[in-house]
């Protein structure tokens, strides 16, 4: 016979016997808002975690086929007897069990995810070396910009031509005018015909490298656009992608470029895509640090750690004991030769004298001589470790360098953790790791003000999704009291509620519905202002048809529920009894209530 439909509104559980729970019978409301209270050690996680959430679990582990079963971990099967719709569930506990250095509070969010798509479709490229911005131009962009700077007036449109070392530029002009052309234009920015050979000799003789070849010469009117878009398709075609434009004087007006290639510093760079963006894939990650931002290397700070000592009295302390004590002396001969004061604290040497004692001096830098030193040069504490490095096959040097190594900040991304090409691309002048550096509310103010483009791109949808995920989930981990946190943060240097109320704003991002979420007191540590908030958040997850069931001291959190578990009355073995269960408004007036004597005022903490 099916069931009442008055009994599929609850999780019904009978004869709860996990740990100290004494054969309880607990109807849990679905897609309500449930606070558990009482006394620490009364049983609470007994019932929300090791019952209702380990037979949630279960359930949904069960719905996978055996083979997939054995790569999940299984929670134990609680001791009760009977348990009816009990939801798939989500536990976000008080505990933060992230070991690896990769994850931030981006990853865990997914926030990184968002922004590498959103970032790659709104950044602009900027030329490293000349600080221009880059364009994909093509002969229609080329038109309306040339309309834009230079309405009709007369324009010159060329293709660059290098010659060859081999070549002159008799034979180079050859070949140009045997494809139809008659007119180039010098580097001095004169115009001379193809078959001026006088004006080629003499262009020979100045032995200049680069001419330009006329494509067309046209005004700059509307009734000129075929004329120009054909011209210019094959300037681009002919120039390798580089098109160049004259007045009729001829002087050098601008420069355009098919893909995305610097004119100025010629440099090239590949189109913007997702994975360029991400420091975990092998695309994007700076090539040196592997995308972990940092590297670890010898820390002079650790060979020389009290500066205040001199040379003689030991302030290199690998240059200590018996076993590398020839290099204290090969430095006290050099800073002899050098004139070098061994007796002066070293931190008042001069920073010159400082230089050579660390890095050695400049022959032997040149020299590389590291393997076969011959006296005659100081090879620095710096040779020293490099000639050790050369040796670490054997045990015991690996273990006397660890004591020297330290992690640093990777020099080569300067922490960011992607490759350079990466940085290159900026939005309102900020890099994407630039924006992950910032505290998420403030991050929220700026990445709020962002206007779409009046003409969206092609892939455009893409980018309004990745951008309505990225507002959302930052003003979830706002309202949730995060906006101090920045997503470049290191998950595992976070706090256990931190940890938690991030997870708790990763659930609302996916949209989930008809789930059982169970949470360890997300209160704590929370300001009193930011409360409210956490409450609108679980409503938020309740009003979209969830069941949230919390294990909660705060009276504002437990007021704030629809349904109130008290378990008790007493911690350990005389705890494990349902002592109220109903509304905030009972609870107020149950005299059994340890909890509600406190919250109405009966009893008070002396």
């Amino acid at each position: 016979m099916p069931k009442p439909l008055s009994d599929l509104k609850s999780i019904r559980l009978r004869g709860v016997r996990q740990n100290n729970l004494k054969n309880i019978d607990v109807d849990i409301p679905l897609g309500k808002y449930i606070a558990v209270t009482g006394l620490s050690g009364a049983g609470k996680s007994s019932l929300v975690f090791e019952t209702i959430h380990a037979e949630g679990q279960r359930r949904y582990v069960e719905t996978f086929s055996a083979y997939t079963r054995q790569f999940l971990d299984l929670l134990e099967k609680p001791d009760l007897d009977e348990a009816e719709n009990v939801r798939p569930s989500i536990a976000i506990e008080q505990r933060n069990t992230i070991k690896t250095s990769r994850s931030t509070v981006g990853t865990m969010t997914e926030l990184n995810d968002f922004f590498k798509v959103w970032f790659s479709h709104v950044a602009t490229l900027f030329d490293p070396v000349t600080g221009e911005e880059i364009h994909d131009d093509n002969p229609k962009t080329i038109w309306e910009k040339s309309l834009k700077r230079w309405p009709s007036q007369t324009v010159v449109i060329a293709f660059e031509i290098h010659r060859p070392e081999k070549l002159d530029w008799v034979e180079m002009f050859q070949s140009v005018k045997a494809q139809g052309y008659s007119r180039f234009i010098t580097e001095s920015g004169i115009f001379h015909r193809l078959d001026d050979n006088k004006a080629i000799k003499a262009l020979s003789c100045k032995k200049d490298k680069v001419a330009y070849v006329v494509q067309d010469r046209m005004r700059l009117e509307t009734k000129h656009l075929g004329r120009f878009l054909e011209a210019a398709e094959t300037a681009l075609e002919f120039g390798q992608g580089e098109l160049v434009l004259f007045n009729s004087k001829p002087t050098l007006l601008d420069r355009f470029s098919s893909g995305l290639h610097s004119t100025k510093s010629g440099k090239r760079f590949r189109p913007a895509s997702p994975p360029m963006f991400s420091f975990n894939s092998p695309i994007g990650a700076c090539p040196e640090c592997r995308g972990f931002g940092r590297v670890i290397e010898i820390d002079y700070r650790l060979a020389l750690p009290d500066q205040k000592l001199s040379i003689s009295d030991g302030v290199v302390r690998p240059f200590e004991g018996q076993v590398y004590g020839e290099s204290k002396k090969d430095l006290e001969r050099a800073c002899r030769r050098l004139k070098i004061s061994t007796k002066t604290p070293f931190n008042q040497l001069p920073k010159k004298h400082q230089n050579i004692v660390i890095n050695g001096e400049p022959q032997f830098r040149k020299k590389h001589e590291s393997e076969d030193w011959d006296g005659n040069s100081w090879y620095g504490v710096k040779g020293f470790f490099d000639w050790l490095e050369k040796k670490t096959y054997k045990m015991h040097v690996r273990i006397f360098l660890s004591r020297f190594r330290a992690y640093i900040k990777c020099p080569h991304c300067d922490g960011t953790r992607l490759q350079p090409e990466a940085l290159c691309w900026l939005w309102n002048s900020y890099r994407l790791p630039d924006l992950y550096e910032l505290p998420i509310k403030q991050l929220y103010e700026i990445v709020s003000n962002y206007k779409e483009p009046t003409q969206p791109t092609v892939n455009h949808r893409q980018s309004d999704i990745a951008f309505e995920a990225i507002l959302s989930r930052l003003r979830y981990l706002n309202h949730v009291g995060l906006g101090y946190l920045t997503l470049n943060r290191p998950a595992r240097t976070l706090s256990g509620g931190e940890v938690e109320r991030v997870t708790l704003t990763s659930c609302l991002g996916t949209s989930l519905v008809d789930t059982l979420f169970v949470l360890d007191e997300p209160s704590v540590g929370l300001h009193a202002r930011d409360i409210d908030r956490l409450i609108q958040i679980v409503r938020t997850l309740t009003d979209s048809g969830n069941t949230v069931v919390i294990v909660e001291h705060d009276d504002a959190m437990i007021l704030a529920a629809d349904h109130i578990l008290e378990i008790g009355p007493e911690p350990g073995a005389k705890g494990g009894h349902v002592v109220f269960e109903g509304n905030s408004s009972e609870l107020l007036t149950c005299s059994k209530s340890i909890t509600g004597n406190y919250f109405s005022g009966k009893r008070s903490i002396e």
